[in-house]
Order: structure tokens, then sequence, then C-alpha cells
């Protein structure tokens, strides 16, 4: 997220803790942190001022923030921006929204929760899919805390998360949503999922509806060639078949075939890399690239 504090707040009676608790995220490069007009060292605005009054050793790091985010900004992919103003209220709806101190410590400190159907396996499908660096970047911003996965169960229960998030613009600016299409041919998506869309279109919540039926019609031919193996006897030989078959099929069937009930109802515990690690070629061969991409650009938009 891009912050951008204007330069009229350093010289209100703001607690300089709170002030220094937003400066802090461009410290750590949780978030971008910027001021307006831009800081300089030994320039005459206000954050200069404010700047002076404190003690060497936070003057360092608060120089040091702003450097770290100014360098940043060039490259990032961030599509959020708020506005930190001296105001009385904040005005969310605005574009970038205004936000007081107060509001925009509390938004800076909510996590970028990821809300899927089934909180394990589809954390597991978004690391296996991403490719380097942002599949690091995704792991480290998990341990940190900075995102969260949540379970948003069935996507009926998805609709009333998502209906809930009209009451509250910072969960709504800090939420991203990814769903199946359900999808039983190409271009298809079922009622359900389609409504879900609907509803995150109308709350302004940024999402992902996936173009195969679901995450387990990503899982390529290698991976279920290593799950066939992992039986013995005949049950290995049935499932042998069964992949045979599935390479058969033209890349619409095997897109949208239901895969639970083609393979197991747990087929999509393959994505887990202490199960088994996918090779990201298999992926690229599997022409999972462009929809992939759309996906994580979107995603890395709103952290």
């Amino acid at each position: 997220m891009i912050v951008t504090i204007d330069d009229a707040v350093f010289a209100t009676q703001v607690d300089p803790l709170l002030l220094l608790s937003l400066i802090r995220y461009g410290f750590e490069g949780r978030h971008i942190v910027v001021t307006s007009p831009p800081f300089k060292r030994g320039g005459k605005n206000r954050v200069n001022t404010w700047l002076a009054e404190r003690d060497e050793f936070v003057r360092d790091a608060v120089i040091a923030a702003f450097d770290r985010s100014r360098r940043a900004l060039s490259n990032s992919a961030s599509l959020v921006d708020v506005r930190v103003a001296d105001r009385k209220q904040s005005h969310w709806e605005s574009s970038p929204p205004l936000l007081t101190p107060e509001d925009a410590a509390l938004l800076l400190a909510l996590p970028l929760w990821l809300v899927f159907e089934n909180r394990l396996t589809d954390k597991h499908f978004l690391l296996c899919v991403a490719s380097e660096p942002r599949r690091t970047a995704l792991k480290n911003a998990l341990l940190k805390g900075w995102l969260r996965a949540e379970h948003g169960g069935g996507l009926g229960d998805m609709g009333r998360y998502i209906a809930g998030l009209r009451e509250d613009p910072a969960e709504r600016l800090r939420t991203w949503v990814m769903f199946d299409s359900d999808a039983a041919s190409p271009g298809q998506p079922s009622s359900q999922s389609e409504a879900l869309k609907m509803k995150c279109v109308g709350a302004s919540v940024p999402h992902h509806q996936l173009q195969r039926r679901s995450i387990e019609n990503y899982l390529p031919a290698r991976a279920l060639w290593h799950w066939a193996g992992s039986f013995r006897g005949f049950a290995s030989t049935d499932r042998q078949r069964l992949v045979r078959q599935f390479e058969a099929m033209s890349p619409e069937q095997r897109y949208h075939l239901d895969m639970k009930e083609t393979f197991d109802e747990h087929i999509a515990e393959l994505f887990q890399e202490e199960a088994f690690r996918i090779d990201p070629e298999w992926l690229r061969q599997d022409d999972q690239g462009p929809e992939v991409d759309n996906l994580l650009q979107g995603l890395f938009g709103r952290m």
C-alpha cells in the first residue's frame, strides 16, 4: 500500500508516536510511506521542522524509512493509495481515501486478508503456482503476518462475508478474494460463482474467479502420475489408467473436469510442498502462465 502523508499533518498536535507508527511501516518495508511534497534532507517543509525536534536515533530511522519508500515507489506494484490529511474525519470513499492519522494507523496495522473457499488447500495452491520471486515474497509476508489466509467456506458463505464488508471500509481495503468458477465448460461459471463475483464487484472488493473449474484443474499430469504411483498393486494400476484418460482429453475437457469425482476428494493436497514438489515448468507447459500472472498482479496490487 502507498501511504502519502500531507506535510500539514506534521504541524498539528498529532502525537509524535502516532506519526512514528505510520512511518515505521515504511522502515519495515511493509508499506510505502512518503510525504507530500516529497521529503528532502535539509528541506524547509514542516516534516523537516518536526524531524529536527526528534532525537538523532529517531531522525536517522525516519530518514531511512523515507529513503527506502522512495526507492520502492518506482517499482511498486501496489494499486492501493491512501492519503493522510489534517482533518477531523476520514473520507473513505474519495479517490484516494483521505484519512485521519488515527484511521490511517488502524488501516496500516491490518493484514491483507486472502479469503479462500478452503484456507489450507487454496493457500498451498497459490504458493505453488506463484513463480519466483513472488513465491518467496508471499511466504515471507505470510510468515510476518502481513498476509493472512481466511477460510471463507462455500460460495454462499463467501457471499455473506463480502456483504458484511460494506460496513467496514478499512477491512474492505485489506481484503482479496479467490474462488472457483465451478465451470463445467469454458466461459460458463456456475450461477453461484457468478453471483459471488457480482457481489465482489458491487462491494468494490478485489477478487479472482478461476477460469478453470477449480484449483484441482491446475494440477499438471506429472503431479497426477506421482499420485498414482504412490499406491501399490491394483490401486496404482487403476489410478494410472485414470491419468492416461486424463492426458488423452482436450485441454478444455481437462480444465473443466470434476477432478474430485474423477480422482480423489483430497487430490488438491498435491499442492502442498511437503507432500510433493510440483515443478514450475510443468505449470508453464500446462498453459497456466497468463491467468496466474493476472491473478498475482491483482493480489500484489493490494499489498
